[in-house]
């Protein structure tokens, strides 16, 4: 696969009126979250309207730059837009199974700590998109938000922003609530540095890591619910036994690659705050609006599933209890997308596929879940070190219930 970059520039919103704009303060787990780019990739059929220049001037958008970790201002800067043309069709490139290409479809390299690679940190765009057009007239439009003033929810909240500006019904637009955030959970004057120092440990390990995409269909998360039921927990969500089944597999697989040695393992769940807030502001609300909620085992491949399910909802239960009023050990990131990039329609259709990244930069031993079908299906990306992946890929008792797609073909992709 080839890939030819024919555009690249700076949009800026000279149609929008930024006398008004005042700089707004970033919330507290905004200041603690480091300078880094997630990515996202969401596929499309060949639209039925052709694919004109009006895509990037629909992208009026107010996109600040980050000041002293504690401000944004500078709305006139602008946003990175590229467009690319791919030598190949969608289904050929689903054909190449090489999750690692996901990483061409996007403007800046995922996951990686840009204060070792840019210096300055201040001047670097909030966002970027890049539009990839295939030969089949098929798009994938790359996503890179910069985490510090933005989680998966404000991203999911632009997109469809924007997907509804570009199908010409601004009038529908939900505006972004730029402050309610710091409001809520408002920033330190001078958040000492060992906090930060913290979390780029967790974030950033100075290995190689690799991802692979794992698909696990209904009937796989209707056997894992099964198995993970217990008196504790009668009904386990798919989202709880996924969590629990790839943080027993990835557990395993980091004691086989240490000749059997364990240790103790944390789980990091990502926890979605705007859901438990009472606050109508803050669903609108831009910034990091997650924590992580912890769960801990001593021997998590040899623990029973439901006992891990129960372990998982004991720590939700007070995670719930520090929104009301260091850890030792191997550390696993596991967050759950959900649908949120599924609704994003420019007008081209819904999605047939949504990516997460190719290769995660140093965050290691982490996951993303992305459901389709209506969370029949969920597909993880998991991202380890080269020698436990190749582990967790030779593992019978996850491939037992894990797919690597044998026919190549995302399977939402495959069913349309």
């Amino acid at each position: 696969m080839e890939l030819s970059i024919i555009c690249r520039e700076t949009v800026k919103p000279s149609s929008l009126p930024l006398d008004h704009l005042k700089p707004y303060k970033v919330c507290l787990f905004d200041q603690i979250t480091p300078i880094t780019y997630p990515t996202m990739i969401i596929f499309y059929r060949s639209p039925d309207q052709n694919f004109n220049d009006n895509f990037p001037q629909s992208l009026a958008v107010r996109a600040g730059r980050t000041k002293d970790n504690f401000y944004v201002d500078d709305f006139d800067a602008g946003v990175t837009y590229i467009e690319a043309r791919v030598n190949c069709s969608l289904t050929e490139f689903f054909e190449l199974r090489q999750t690692e290409l996901l990483d061409k479809f996007v403007p800046f390299p995922p996951l990686r700590n840009e204060k070792e690679y840019s210096g300055e940190t201040e001047v670097l765009p909030q966002m970027g998109f890049q539009v990839n057009i295939f030969a089949c007239g098929g798009i994938a439009l790359g996503t890179s938000f910069c985490h510090k003033i933005a989680d998966a929810g404000s991203v999911c909240h632009f997109l469809m922003s924007w997907a509804t500006t570009f199908r010409g019904s601004p009038e529908n637009i939900v505006r972004p609530n730029l402050t309610s955030a710091s409001v809520v959970f408002p920033p330190r004057d001078s958040l000492p540095p060992k906090y930060q120092t913290l979390t780029d440990r967790f974030w950033f390990q100075h290995r190689n890591p690799v991802t692979r995409g794992f698909v696990f269909d209904e009937n796989s998360i209707s056997a894992l619910r099964e198995l993970a039921k217990s008196e504790g927990v009668p009904e386990p969500s798919p989202n709880d036994v996924l969590t629990c089944f790839i943080w027993k597999c990835m557990s395993a697989t980091l004691a086989t690659a240490t000749g059997g040695a364990r240790r103790a393992s944390v789980m990091a769940q990502v926890v979605k705050i705007r859901p438990r807030m009472k606050s109508k502001a803050l669903k609108s609300s831009i910034g990091n609006l997650f924590w992580y909620s912890l769960a801990a085992s001593s021997h998590v491949d040899m623990v029973e599933l439901c006992e891990l399910v129960r372990t998982l909802r004991e720590s939700l239960l007070s995670f719930n209890e520090f929104l009301d009023g260091a850890h030792q050990g191997k550390l696993t990131f596991i967050t759950n997308w959900e649908r949120f990039f599924n609704e994003v329609d420019f007008g081209w259709g819904k999605p047939i596929w949504v990516g997460a990244h190719g290769k995660a930069g140093r965050l290691m031993n982490a996951t993303v879940l992305v459901e389709a079908q209506g969370g029949k299906v969920i597909e993880a990306f998991v991202t380890l070190e080269e020698s436990h992946m190749a582990a967790l890929e030779k593992d019978p008792k996850f491939l037992a219930f894990a797919s690597l797609n044998p026919e190549g073909v995302p399977p939402i992709y495959s069913m349309l």
